[in-house]
């Protein structure tokens, strides 16, 4: 059984996602503080519309929501745990998810743990079995350097035979009638009419797939890559070398009076540090060929496989200048 849906985005696989998901009178949601807006407004919309009762925000603490917060918000009347694999806020902090999260999701009334991991997949290795993830969601244009416009979504067996979508497309259609499955078959598309007459959802993770033809480029953009990727054995091997890479700028960051804001007990290849005018350091950073991402009072740095210890002491010799010349 496919277990992979192919969508446009990320948020467009999670809302597939809950929209073919049944909640109980009375339940509720929990999500963390730390997860990228996309899930949370989600989540929020369906409170508005009464399909769940609360949406519980578990709070963070030093850059981590300990796991005590879950244990206080989860409880029987929770139907989804909503958490990012890697957070994109507080500088790359990796979720205990495997024996943590996903324990304490199923053990308080079989909550559903779902988890954004577009700031994981590509340079982490990710179990999803061995981790208890129920469904994941991810997107083709950060760590798998793809083009915009791929993503995906994984679902367990037990949540898949759970689904019932309330939209459809030609897509997700079953048997004769899915579309996706007479391409892989390389069969002729339309040599054999598709039933209007009724509509029964895919048996895989293809019913997902409500939102029309794909968009091939993207995909094939993306097919690409993750063949490049796979060549270079990643994400294995780029794992310990990006953990090299952020280590090796964070104690280059404390010599010069700079603030790691990233937890490094647990950290993905990203991390984060304090600045009083992220923008401006950017755009100078910029202007010497170094790219970083300024956020609200943080800068976040995002090494790859492809970059090099050299290339990180560019940058911090490039932050020892921009901060003598602000002395």
């Amino acid at each position: 059984m496919r277990s992979i849906a192919a969508v446009p985005s990320a948020a467009y696989g999670l809302n597939a996602l809950l929209s073919a998901m049944e909640f109980r009178p009375g339940s509720n949601v929990v999500i963390s503080s730390l997860n990228f807006p996309t899930g949370v407004f989600s989540f929020h919309a369906l409170r508005s519309r009464g399909l769940i009762k609360e949406v519980r925000i578990a709070r963070s603490v030093n850059g981590y929501v300990p796991l005590e917060e879950y244990e206080r918000l989860i409880d029987d009347n929770t139907v989804v745990v909503f958490v990012d694999y890697v957070s994109w806020i507080t500088g790359g902090y990796r979720e205990r998810v495997r024996g943590g999260i996903a324990e304490i999701a199923h053990a308080r009334g079989g909550a559903v743990l779902i988890s954004d991991a577009f700031h994981a997949v590509g340079v982490l290795p990710i179990d999803v079995t061995k981790d208890g993830v129920d469904a994941l969601i991810t997107g083709s244009y950060k760590w798998l350097l793809g083009p915009h416009g791929a993503g995906f979504v994984y679902v367990s067996d037990e949540l898949l035979s759970r689904l019932k979508p309330s939209l459809s497309g030609w897509m997700g259609g079953i048997d004769d009638n899915q579309v996706s499955r007479r391409l892989r078959g390389g069969e002729k598309l339309f040599e054999k009419p598709i039933d209007v007459s009724t509509y029964i959802p895919a048996r895989d993770a293809a019913r997902l797939e409500w939102g029309g033809t794909w968009p091939v480029i993207a995909f094939e953009g993306t097919l690409a890559s993750m063949k490049l990727l796979l060549k270079y054995e990643v994400p294995h091997r780029f794992e310990e070398h990006t953990s090299r890479l952020i280590m090796h700028l964070a104690d280059s960051l404390g010599d010069l009076g700079l603030k790691v804001t990233t937890p490094l007990d647990s950290h993905a290849a990203i991390l984060t540090f304090e600045y009083s005018d992220p923008y401006g350091l950017a755009e100078f950073l910029g202007r010497n060929g170094i790219v970083v991402s300024p956020r609200p009072g943080i800068i976040r740095v995002s090494p790859h496989g492809y970059n090099t210890v050299e290339e990180v002491e560019r940058l911090i010799e490039a932050l020892r200048a921009y901060i003598r010349s602000r002395a």
